[in-house]
């Protein structure tokens, strides 16, 4: 009987052992913690350059920009990649890095919108709501609260009456 529970013992270990992966760490799927496209990740550069050199054709017919508008926007471009490359390179966490990442995107626009007519300005940010949605919208506002814990107020048990 001790030889069968050992022999159980043996086998649940080393199944969970595989199924963790080499040093026990199990790694992350695609979009996962981890995984491309997860937090602490950045797509690689060359494929950043390429979706940005799409991004810029596509605005250009788009909008129907001028050769030197297309020009002014490709520089608006680079210099808001490489705020936000260093931006993300920097040490510490996302959370806190986010505000900084707005501000550089902020500053993006705000040149833009200096580049652009009203009427591109206007289209240009229709085309970024329309790729925001695409892409699931970014996070949306969080659910309703939990209720709370004992003494919180929040459906838990009364004191008193």
């Amino acid at each position: 009987m001790k030889k069968v529970i050992l022999s159980f013992a043996v086998v649940a270990i080393s199944v969970l052992a595989v199924a963790q992966g080499p040093g026990g760490k199990r790694p992350g799927g695609p979009g996962g913690p981890g995984g491309p496209g997860g937090p602490g990740r950045m797509m690689d550069p060359a494929k950043m350059k390429e979706r940005q050199a799409k991004m810029l054709e596509e605005m250009a017919t788009e909008l129907k920009l001028t050769p030197a508008q297309k020009k002014k926007i490709a520089a608006i471009q680079k210099a808001g990649m490489d705020r936000t490359m260093k931006i993300f390179k920097a040490p510490g966490d996302m959370q806190a890095k986010r505000p900084l990442m707005e501000k550089s995107r902020d500053q993006s626009n705000a040149e833009m919108k200096k580049v652009l007519t009203a009427a591109q300005f206007k289209k240009y940010e229709e085309m970024r709501a329309a790729r925001r949605k695409a892409m699931g919208g970014g996070r949306g506002p969080g659910g309703p609260g939990g209720p709370g814990g004992p003494g919180g107020g929040g459906g838990g048990a009364r004191r008193g009456g």
